[in-house]
Parts: structure tokens; sequence; C-alpha cells
């Protein structure tokens, strides 16, 4: 099981019908290192992502995968 981890930030850079480009920074729950960049949405979670949402990362230090909570 994935452990979960808060988002340190987050930012919507733009959403059309396609899905939404997110920059997402997070800190790793296994490995306690930084992580960040953009990802990318489907149209399936554009709704989602106007509130409280979360996303499946894998952490760029130990490969753990790592479910990120995105809070407003």
């Amino acid at each position: 099981m994935s452990k979960r981890t808060n988002a340190t930030d987050f930012t919507i850079l733009g959403k059309d019908e396609t899905g939404a480009t997110i920059d997402l920074g997070y800190i790793c729950p296994y490995c306690h290192n930084s992580n960040g960049g953009v990802i990318f949405t489907g149209a399936s979670a554009n709704n989602d992502i106007d509130s409280n949402f979360e996303t499946d990362q894998i952490c760029d230090w130990c490969g753990k995968d790592i479910i990120v909570e995105c809070r407003y």
C-alpha cells in the first residue's frame, strides 16, 4: 500500500477539455527527499482539481509509489 503525503505546493498552470497541467511539489514519506515537477491530468480529473484532489506519483529518488494530497 502506498504512503500518503501532502503537497508542499501546487499550481494549476492551465486547464482545457483535454486535462490540466499542474506544477507539483512534495516530500517523499519514505526517503524524505523533495520532489517536484509538472504533471498532466486527464480530462476526467478536471472537475476534481477545482477542489481538494490527490494524484499518484513515484518518488524521483527512491522509486516508491506515493499518493500526494493537494488541498486548498
